[in-house]
């Protein structure tokens, strides 16, 4: 592993109905870092792999062979649960729909990784969803609720619910 990267692949590879006639490799040894704040674009053609290796980065599927190291930890071989929670204390997810809840606020939204990890509507998780809404441009929409914002103002709502993960201590 790269110092100082987040995510490390390693000869990562994914085969889809191994073991049968009908078997297709669509990941062919995937090598790279990726550092804390970096920014990386993932292009390709249709039917190249790029959802395929979202998905294992995401902890959402499994690879075939190959390392996984997330924030320094193999998470190649974990169960289930174990992929669940690491998922749930390092990633954040933006889907291409916002999957926001339309009946909660923009903050409320935002505070909803603090509400699963257990923590309740505190004054400090409720200024640190204020203060990434406040980052993402949308200082005035905090009470707004997703019907009210534009399709770019819901993403940013969803990018600020992202970056809440880390920083409501999903890690205990």
């Amino acid at each position: 592993m790269s110092a100082g990267a987040l995510l490390t692949l390693q000869g990562l590879r994914k085969t889809y109905n191994e073991g049968l006639p009908n078997a297709e490799e669509v990941l062919h040894g995937i090598d790279m870092d990726i550092a804390a704040g970096e920014f990386t674009a993932l292009i390709g053609p249709s039917g190249s792999g790029k959802s395929t290796l979202l998905n294992i980065i995401g902890l959402l599927e499994r690879a075939s062979s190959g390392l996984y190291r997330l924030a320094g930890d193999d998470v190649t071989q974990l169960s289930d649960d174990a992929r669940t929670h690491a998922r749930h204390a390092t990633l954040g997810f933006i889907f291409q729909f916002h999957h926001l809840l339309p009946a909660f606020t923009a903050l409320e939204n935002v505070m909803l990784p603090a509400l699963i990890n257990g923590d309740h509507a505190t004054v400090e998780s409720r200024a640190r969803a204020a203060g990434l809404l406040d980052a993402v441009g949308l200082k005035d929409a905090h009470r707004k609720k997703p019907g009210e914002l534009s399709g770019g103002m819901q993403q940013r709502v969803a990018i600020a619910r992202a970056g809440a993960f880390p920083a409501f201590g999903a890690r205990r």
